[in-house]
């Protein structure tokens, strides 16, 4: 076992068991010596197993100032404004270090007082202080990747120089006036969205299930006006997710989500995903709406089939049920495209190149398909980093909601859609897309070169920069404790499910840091792949 690609699960154990040591012990041998041989007795059984306690502690003697981060070796390439940020950074802690010597908790203290305030519906293990573009710095200034963005949120990186600068400026105007008043960033950035979609109207609100929600309810209004008390039903698909209020939970089906919440929502019915046949049978008369993701995110990161969403559009049509995508999280050029409904090619595609543009004017990245939604819903990294959520929709089924149906406190409030109209102008750009679907491609051919060393994925699902590695059966179960070891070697993933690994870096990340995420994904990985040998050899 290579001690040299331990660093980061050492430095980890060094804070857990040791502790923040004074940077003049660091010229102590005698105190180092007896800290690295109390670590030693803190490994897990395989490492001491495979390495003896002098080679241990010689190792750590030599290597004491990079486990200690004093003076990093690691020859990792700074931008000049990651070198300001934590220059800025560092002075601004040293100036409240001196202030406050004795009251700053540390990161224990901090991770103590966590699990005692808050209601564990998280298990988080590290406090992250700064961010800059794909890395993120946690409270004891070691570096990660962030190939999880937040969960699709920080699809332009953390702290991005334009998205600041207009946050800064709207900060100096106004925050909050609630919806019974107008401002302008609302109106901006609704008017962009109409421009750039299907849609005519946009509800704004301040998450993925609360538009959902809004979603459900003008599904069910729509209805209410055009049709019988019978029809009121909402289809869904086996894997979905669409949040966590108790409405959306009732459209998300998978039980591991309900359970203990009952009674649902009633209304919702659940079709097989990708069966075309299925659809076909579960879609009728009592059919209002039927609600799709075109990829599923927490349900594994699986994308629809060619002509599954046409498929569905012809039903909906026949069967005078309304169409609503959950772009939540493939949608804000996540996959390549604005959103991800778009990859879908109509039956005559080819004959569509030459047609003319529609009176809305509306985008040559829409033309390819004439697939269209009735409604859309989309959160996530409409904000930029800060919480909003849109219901997307036509004039027809926006006109069932009247003054008073439906409403938001916060929703669209001037801050947030200030920065929303940057990040949508940012992200949605021909050459921006470009990338995406370029540094999709180099993922998966660096997954499939590890792949080919390790045998630890069965496939490699999703489009652009919402991917999805399906562990083999040997790993099966082992996701997290894949984002675990990857954490330990300085980059952040996130599993979708117990069986899948799923990456979704910033959008504009550089390529140096998307390869060296991705080889610290393949040192963490290898590290893992020697413990479970050893593990079996021991059996």
């Amino acid at each position: 076992m290579l001690l040299e690609d331990q660093l980061p699960r050492i430095r980890k154990l060094i804070r857990e068991k040791i502790g923040i040591l004074p940077k003049n012990t660091i010229h102590n041998d005698d105190l180092m010596r007896n800290s690295f041989k109390r670590l030693y007795q803190a490994l897990p059984r395989m490492i001491r197993m495979a390495i003896n306690e002098n080679i241990f502690v010689e190792f750590c003697m030599a290597n004491r100032e990079r486990l200690l981060n004093i003076s990093e070796k690691v020859s990792e390439k700074y931008s000049e404004a990651e070198d300001k940020s934590k220059n800025i950074y560092q002075e601004k802690n040293s100036e409240e270090s001196e202030l406050n010597t004795n009251n700053l908790p540390n990161t224990s203290e901090l991770l103590e007082t966590a699990s005692r305030v808050f209601v564990p519906t998280y298990s988080p293990n590290l406090i992250l202080s700064r961010g800059l573009g794909a890395r993120v710095w946690d409270k004891d200034e070691n570096e990660y990747i962030d190939l999880g963005s937040g969960i699709s949120v920080n699809s332009s990186g953390h702290i991005d120089k334009e998205l600041l600068a207009v946050l800064t400026e709207q900060a100096g105007k106004l925050w909050h006036t609630t919806n019974l008043y107008l401002t302008e960033p609302s109106i901006r950035l609704a008017e962009e969205l109409v421009k750039a979609t299907f849609a005519d109207r946009v509800f704004f609100c301040n998450s993925g299930a609360e538009a959902n929600e809004a979603a459900i309810k003008i599904a069910r209004k729509f209805s209410s006006l055009n049709n019988s008390t019978e029809k009121r039903e909402i289809l869904t698909f086996e894997g979905s997710f669409h949040g966590r209020t108790l409405t959306t939970i009732s459209a998300t089906a998978q039980p591991k989500y309900q359970q203990g919440f009952e009674p649902l929502t009633e209304g919702f019915r659940y079709c097989p995903f990708n069966d075309f046949k299925a659809a076909e049978k579960m879609i009728g008369p009592q059919t209002c709406a039927v609600l799709i993701e075109p990829i599923q995110g927490e349900g594994g990161v699986n994308p629809t089939e060619s002509g599954f969403l046409h498929h569905l559009r012809e039903l909906c049509d026949h069967h005078q049920a309304l169409l609503i995508f959950d772009e939540i999280q493939c949608g804000m050029g996540r996959t390549g495209k604005l959103f991800c409904y778009q990859w879908e090619k109509s039956p005559d595609s080819e004959q569509q190149a030459d047609a003319p543009k529609n009176e809305n004017n509306k985008p040559l990245n829409i033309t390819e398909s004439k697939l269209m939604p009735d409604i859309l819903t989309m959160a996530k990294a409409l904000g930029g980093g800060l919480p909003l959520g849109a219901m997307l929709c036509t004039e027809e089924v926006a006109q069932s909601f009247k003054p008073g149906d439906h409403g938001t406190t916060f929703g669209g409030n001037p801050l947030v859609t200030a920065v929303a109209e940057a990040s949508l102008r940012k992200i949605n750009s021909p050459e921006l897309m470009q990338q995406v679907q370029k540094k999709g491609t180099f993922i998966r051919k660096k997954l499939d070169l590890l792949n080919h060393e390790l045998s630890v994925f069965e496939t490699i699902r999703g489009r652009g920069l919402m991917l999805g590695a399906v562990l083999t059966k040997a790993w099966k179960g082992k996701a997290a404790s894949i984002v675990k070891a990857c954490q330990e070697y300085g980059v952040l993933v996130l599993t979708a499910g117990p069986d899948v690994l799923r990456l979704l870096p910033p959008l504009n990340i550089l390529d140096e840091e998307l390869e060296t995420g991705l080889n610290r994904i393949g040192k963490a990985l290898k590290n893992l792949h020697e413990i479970e040998l050893s593990s079996t050899t021991q059996k």
